[in-house]
């Protein structure tokens, strides 16, 4: 057990693909021309960066086909850690992202993030950006701030930025000249952004002054903005001020949310579900405050066969995946709120003092696509840092939402792109419909817990509840080449001994994240490792099925340069309108949602599998035997923790089992 978990703490693991195991003759030669015909053709689609290289596979170390898979098929095959995440775009149903065929997006020729033009649709739409102010707010409750909004023109000067078709991303915003920093990148009057203020001067203004009656204050900003799209959309239509805006919106932003039970299916295991299921309890409890009776005293407004649950969540999932909370820039208050009063949220500044920002649908903005790092807005990039510093601010003088450049944007043909904040892959599928191909901040959430059976439950509890530590008010993750300190010290509690909670010094340290003694923190490293065990196998699958379901759907749908889309088996996707058949775990179905639950449970499982390394490279040998044999009472279980402490149970997920030379031919 020593040896084995040396070798499993100080080698780094790659999980092995099964076509790389010993095989049958037959499989090896058929596999290597497979892999061999799919190199070329993906050297045939690859950027001149790797065009060089040779176009014999057999030479090709395994950086170099790593490569080149990367930049030609980006969304699944993701690039090195300093390239940025890939495919998290925006496209609109019948706008400018690529075409979509039986399912399965077709994948135009080209290389990630190369610029082409938009569609129709999305030209007019920029178009309307760009034009002056109008809208019906010729009212004499509009303020100072309103009026100066109708009246400015924001084409004067250009904006010098364009919707672009951003290959791998679908739509983005890149560069027509340099942008210095500290210049405007462009600027939306607000009352050209969906917000509560156009809403208060839209047709639906008056009801919301009073909706619900005494339930007013339940009815979130949110929730308004919910009302106001699917109001504008569905019953305005062609008539509204905001239809050049609204329809483009994407019908389908890519969220589980909004999947059906098979395509769920695939992310069996994942917190995802949860947190998805909880969304939308939350979601649909609010609708329900509103529905049926607003339908019912304004049907003219609201009527029901718009304003259903499916509509309502995809309305919902819109404004939390594109809404903005814009800075006001002076301390006044400025929206209303449906109550007539003056409404907006507050958060802080980096230096703790209160600052104002309201929440907005603002276009061009919302279709800025995703970058993994943020820029510091001191001017300088780290190195790797594929995101911009920009500031949102409205300025309520000249009535205009702005977007400034903190760092200097190259130009012409340079992607616009700002980090949609630090979170878990996860939550990112979850609220925007992608998963990167590089989180650094990716975690798995896990709940720390006090056995039922611990006679010393209730005193535990209540001492986690008094530091913070409790996890029915907090949250605690895995991470994959670290570890959470709370998880360590909430953990550290959990499994003291009666004396060790008797000693004030020992509970000091356990709280602050310090070890108590060597003995409790091998049992905090058992346990965890259990911890990180217990989720792995809840997935149906394992990491090195993962990825050879990766490489087996590439296998089956090869690159055609020529047609710049996928086949299968040599015959062009197309004839396939049921997109959930077949869609099983181990399926090969190529549409969007199969893979990109295939990315996400591989992201979460190399997140287990790392964070089970880092607690192995801490977990000292002499006490393994001693503390797995104290805390389980059958064999079976002693040697499962043994297995799991020196790293062999582990294996199961990251390798795929060796077969002989007998069992692998079936010649």
């Amino acid at each position: 057990h020593r040896a084995r978990m040396r070798r499993w703490r100080d080698a780094p693991r790659v999980a092995s693909s099964r076509r790389s195991r010993p095989r049958g003759r037959r499989h090896v030669l058929v596999g290597k021309v497979g892999v061999a015909l799919f190199l070329v053709l993906a050297l045939l689609v690859a950027p001149p960066a790797v065009s060089s290289v040779s176009l014999d596979p057999k030479s090709l170390t395994p950086e170099q086909r790593r490569s080149v898979l990367a930049r030609a098929f980006p969304d699944v095959f993701p690039g090195s850690r300093n390239r940025g995440a890939a495919g998290e775009g925006d496209t609109a149903a019948g706008g400018s992202g690529g075409s979509v065929t039986g399912g399965v997006p077709r994948i135009p020729r080209g290389r990630l993030g190369a610029v082409s033009e938009c569609g129709v649709r999305d030209l007019q739409f920029e178009e309307w950006v760009r034009q002056p102010m109008a809208a019906p707010y010729d009212d004499e409750t509009a303020d100072e701030s309103e009026r100066s909004a109708k009246a400015t023109d924001p084409n004067k000067p250009p904006f010098p930025i364009k919707l672009s078709s951003i290959f791998g991303r679908g739509r983005g915003v890149v560069t027509t000249k340099p942008i210095p920093a500290g210049e405007t990148v462009f600027a939306v009057p607000l009352m050209k952004a969906m917000s509560t203020a156009s809403a208060r001067r839209s047709r639906i203004g008056n009801v919301l002054s009073t909706i619900g009656g005494n339930r007013t204050n339940d009815v979130s900003i949110e929730n308004v903005l919910a009302l106001h799209l699917l109001h504008e959309l569905y019953v305005e239509h062609e008539k509204s001020a905001w239809w050049p805006y609204v329809s483009v919106l994407p019908k389908d932003t890519g969220s589980p949310l909004l999947w059906t039970p098979a395509q769920l299916a695939q992310l069996e295991g994942s917190n995802a579900l949860g947190f998805r299921d909880a969304v939308l309890r939350g979601w649909l409890a609010q609708r329900n405050k509103l529905f049926p009776v607003l339908s019912q005293r304004y049907p003219y407004l609201f009527p029901e066969q718009h304003f259903g649950v499916k509509n309502w969540v995809w309305a919902m999932s819109i404004v939390w995946s594109r809404a903005a909370h814009v800075t006001v820039d002076n301390g006044e208050r400025f929206e209303r709120g449906n109550n007539g009063k003056s409404k907006s949220s507050r958060n802080r500044d980096a230096d703790g003092s209160p600052k104002q920002t309201l929440l907005a649908l603002v276009p061009l903005f919302d279709m800025v696509n995703h970058g993994w790092a943020r820029g510091d807005g001191s001017g300088t990039r780290p190195h790797g840092n594929d995101a911009s510093a920009v500031s949102v601010k409205f300025n309520q003088r000249t009535g205009l939402v702005t977007v400034t450049a903190n760092d200097a944007f190259p130009g012409p043909g340079f992607e616009v792109r700002v980090n949609y904040g630090e979170k878990p892959s996860a939550i990112l599928l979850l609220q925007y419909g992608f998963v990167p191909s590089h989180n650094p901040v990716d975690a798995v959430d896990v709940v720390p817990k006090v056995s039922k059976k611990d006679p010393l439950r209730k005193r535990k509890r209540q001492l986690l509840k008094e530091h913070g530590l409790s996890p029915t008010h907090r949250n605690f993750h895995f991470f994959e080449g670290k570890m959470d300190h709370d998880l360590l010290a909430a953990t550290r509690v959990s499994v003291m001994t009666e004396s060790e909670l008797d000693n004030s010094t020992a509970v000091a340290l356990a709280v602050a994240g310090s070890e108590v003694n060597p003995r409790n923190e091998a049992v905090v490293r058992a346990t965890l490792l259990k911890a990180a065990f217990s989720l792995l196998t809840r997935y149906p699958t394992t990491l090195w099925q993962d990825l050879e379901i990766m490489g087996k759907f590439f296998e089956l749908n090869p690159y055609d340069p020529v047609a710049g889309a996928e086949s299968v088996a040599g015959v062009r996707m197309g004839t396939n309108t049921d997109r959930d058949k077949d869609e099983t775990a181990h399926s090969s179905s190529p549409t969007h949602e199969y893979r990109t639950a295939v990315t996400l449970r591989i992201a979460e499982k190399k997140t287990l599998l790392g964070a089970a390394r880092t607690l192995l490279s801490e977990l000292g040998d002499d006490l393994v035997e001693k503390i797995c044999a104290e805390r389980y009472g059958t064999p079976s279980e002693e040697q499962a923790c043994l297995d799991r402490a020196s790293g062999k149970a582990f294996d199961f997920f990251e390798e795929p089992p060796v077969l002989g030379d007998d069992e692998g031919d079936d010649g």
